[in-house]
């Protein structure tokens, strides 16, 4: 444990958050040496439930994660927790257990612990969010890779680099240098920028011995240095909230709006510049298509009957509202399927394509997408002939 003395109500202590262990002893020595109020670790929530095999995230979160977006954030966490299974598979370490078990000692030795790091998936999304599209390509095949290939030698090669680092997550960003530079420190900024603000807030209520990787300790102290001149130069230091979320582009915010928009002016049209078949013809246009469309998504993710009559019944009605139907049909197959731990597991032990397609926890999200993505195909489709009604 590499100990530096930043302030007297900061203490920065690096180690080796992939390979490193027995750290208590050490962490005992440097409460009894430093005596302070925190121990903060370089941690977020999520990662640490994994690591103390509390599954809530597969539980509990699994059936209402399908609302917009949240799939998503499901996706980088079955990454985050493939990546340390095949680190413990081929590599023979822990990454990041030992680091959970710190916790313990802070609480024997009744002292508050804050986990400090960036929420995984929120990092991971942010990056992608903000890549052109050839390299989100490039940043799938990685996870893929990762993640689901048959190949023991491809998996054992996916996390060869992150063993090299010292920190988990910043392994994973650094594989990112490698098509998408300029995006991966961007992501690395904001991650020291979260974990140096959070450290600074903390250190107002008390001294905090912060737990941090041993690569993050320069720029973590540079950036502590960047915070403090701020304080004195405007009375306080900006918040983290910003780096807590992640904004949906303009575009996507207005895709959101153009269905019921587009449909409303349509009807409001053909009321008053039209007669009222043409308005009947209109809407069975619009309810076959995207209907239909919108089922045959739900059947080619391999959905359940139930989703994809849900996919045909409600997409047209959801389509005019600013919730993607796709993610009603995803919820509906969550019901039907329940997925559990142990498709956590099959996933991970997949050896062809058709397993990972036929998987529980894959297949509420499978029907989801391409229910929405069949859903806007029918829009398009069909929106040529509302516009020749007349």
């Amino acid at each position: 444990m590499d100990v530096e003395e930043y302030s007297d109500d900061i203490i920065l202590a690096g180690v080796d958050y992939i390979g490193g262990k027995n750290l208590q002893s050490e962490l005992a020595e440097s409460i009894n040496r430093f005596e302070p109020d925190t121990v903060a670790l370089a941690l977020c929530e999520k990662r640490f439930e994994t690591l103390e095999g509390k599954k809530d995230w597969l539980e509990k979160p699994l059936l209402t994660s399908y609302k917009e977006g949240e799939s998503v954030n499901l996706m980088y966490q079955v990454f985050i927790d493939a990546l340390m299974e095949n680190l413990r598979k081929f590599k023979k370490i822990e990454p990041e257990t030992h680091i959970a078990e710190l916790v313990d000692v802070a609480d024997f030795l009744d002292l508050n612990t804050e986990f400090i790091d960036r929420d995984v998936t929120v990092t991971l999304r942010s990056a992608f969010r903000s890549m052109p599209i050839t390299e989100k390509f490039k940043m799938a095949w990685y996870f893929k890779s990762a993640m689901l290939s048959f190949s023991d030698k491809k998996r054992s090669k996916s996390v060869e680099e992150v063993k090299k680092h010292d920190d988990l997550v910043g392994g994973v960003l650094s594989r990112l240098d490698q098509f998408s530079p300029k995006i991966a420190e961007k992501v690395k900024d904001e991650r020291i920028e979260y974990m140096s603000k959070k450290i600074y807030r903390f250190s107002k209520q008390g001294k905090v011995l912060a737990i941090i990787p041993r690569s993050k300790i320069e720029p973590i102290a540079t950036k502590l240095e960047e915070l403090k001149r701020e304080e004195e130069r405007e009375g306080e230091v900006s918040g983290h909230a910003h780096l807590e979320s992640v904004g949906k582009k303009i575009y996507r915010k207005m895709l959101r709006y153009a269905s019921p928009l587009f449909f409303i002016t349509l009807a409001v049209y053909l009321f008053f510049f039209s007669n009222v078949l043409n308005i009947w013809t209109a809407w069975l246009y619009w309810f076959l298509a995207v209907g239909g469309m919108a089922s045959i998504g739900a059947l080619l993710g391999r959905g359940h009957i139930l989703s994809i009559l849900v996919s045909f019944f409600l997409a047209p009605f959801m389509s005019l509202t600013l919730i993607g139907p796709g993610w009603i049909a995803g919820y509906v197959e969550a019901r039907v399927r329940r997925p559990k731990i142990k498709d956590v597991q099959d996933l991970m032990a997949s050896e062809s394509f058709n397993d990972i397609l036929s998987n529980n926890l894959i297949r509420p999200i499978t029907v989801g997408i391409f229910s929405n993505v069949l859903t806007w195909v029918g829009l398009f489709v069909v929106l040529p002939i509302l516009i020749s009604l007349h």
